[in-house]
């Protein structure tokens, strides 16, 4: 079964823009997105996904997602690299639509290209 949520993809090139993207949340696509395996970093209602190997394989480090994290959370315990895909959680775990309140301070933050509706 297809699970598409709405994403904030922020990538890891400083010069690339962040965006809101309804994507396919299959782990596949996930991999795709971050070029490689995934690791996950929870927030609240929310979490985000990375490529586990971004350091070892010396990626970027995405410091608009790190700045994200430390508005959002009040605390920064790592330093991200590579892509990062922002996605919502259900009460069960599952994959859900990214919170408004996260895009919102994304765009406050560094600003976004949001889809046209």
């Amino acid at each position: 079964m297809m699970s598409t949520c709405t994403a904030l993809i922020i990538p890891a090139d400083g010069r690339e823009p962040a965006r809101v993207e309804t994507i396919d949340a299959s782990l596949e696509n996930l991999q795709s997105l971050v070029a490689g395996n995934i690791e996950a970093v929870s927030g609240y209602d929310w979490h985000f996904y990375l490529n586990e190997e971004g350091k070892i394989l010396n990626l970027a480090p995405n410091r608009r997602a790190a700045v994200l994290v430390l508005e959002e959370t009040g605390v920064l315990t790592d330093v991200y690299c590579g892509n990062a895909v922002f996605l919502g959680e259900t009460d069960n775990g599952g994959e859900a639509d990214v919170p408004e309140e996260l895009i919102d301070l994304a765009q406050q933050l560094f600003g976004l290209h949001q889809p046209v509706s």
